[in-house]
């Protein structure tokens, strides 16, 4: 089960153990929820990625998967810029990274996941008009989603208060009881800003290494 559904990129590339030639979604930080599942289980002639930084979280997935029969999703225990690195330019067709860790505090605002460097690795991987669905509790990370994506290149499609049914998690159901507002985002890939395209060929210009570490969702 595991060597089916449970892979270290360190090991086995990404682009290796994913099917080509059809749609692939990837969702960043499932942690404890089957929404991945239920999106494979309705779009079977489609593959989807689950990456997780918990060994455990993403060892029980799996065990989800097994029980469900789904042969169209794998999960990746790995930190998640290491799988964005390794997936070929244009090969994504939408990326879902919802309520990951805010870190509310100043001092620690630069373990937040989506930054100019990750939104820059999400935007090479995507292919044309694909998609990155976003979704926080926190005002101060959604201006900083915001800022990050437009920066990227990417054009908002939809910025709201309420979550659809398709992207609804336990989170989701969390902040409803808690009445706690959130904003939940549509993006789609549109054209690289012109800083990025000025720098593109530059050894080392937007790579991972022109920054620090980041942090998937918990």
């Amino acid at each position: 089960m595991t060597d089916r559904f449970h892979f270290d990129p360190a090991e086995v590339a990404v682009a290796d153990v994913v099917p080509k030639g059809r749609p692939l979604h990837v969702e960043v930080g499932f942690g404890k929820d089957i929404r991945l599942l239920r999106e494979a289980a309705a779009r079977p002639d489609e593959d989807f990625v689950g990456v997780e930084i918990s060994r455990k979280k993403a060892l029980s997935f799996c065990r989800k998967v097994a029980r469900a029969g789904l042969r169209n999703v794998r999960a990746c225990q790995s930190d998640v810029r290491r799988v964005l690195e390794g997936l070929p330019a244009g090969s994504v067709a939408s990326f879902t990274i919802l309520f990951p860790d805010p870190w509310p505090k100043r001092r620690h605002w630069k373990n937040r996941w989506i930054q100019p460097v990750t939104a820059a690795l999400l935007f090479r991987a995507l292919v044309p008009g694909g998609t990155v669905t976003t979704a926080t509790d926190h005002e101060g990370y959604r201006d900083q989603i915001r800022t990050c994506l437009l920066g990227a290149g990417f054009e908002l499609l939809h910025e709201g208060g309420e979550v659809p049914q398709a992207d609804r998690t336990l989170f989701t159901e969390r902040f409803e009881r808690l009445r706690a507002p959130v904003t939940y985002f549509r993006w789609r890939k549109g054209e690289p800003p012109a800083s990025a395209q000025a720098s593109a060929g530059r050894p080392g210009a937007g790579t991972a290494e022109a920054a620090g570490p980041t942090r998937p969702p918990s």
